[in-house]
């Protein structure tokens, strides 16, 4: 139970998953890819807006 306490923790805590965000964005934005780009901030808005951070 604990391993799974231990986990859940990792993957809410907002260390990961907002710094792969905005490296999709920033990279997204480098090769134009104007749709990935903005669905990659709107997902950075997303769990802002979500209380997870």
């Amino acid at each position: 139970m604990q391993e799974l306490t231990t986990v859940r923790r990792g993957l809410t805590d907002p260390f990961l998953p907002v710094p792969a965000l905005a490296l999709l964005a920033v990279a997204a934005g480098a090769l134009d890819a104007a749709v990935l780009c903005w669905a990659s901030v709107g997902a950075l808005a997303g769990y802002a807006l979500s209380g997870s951070v």
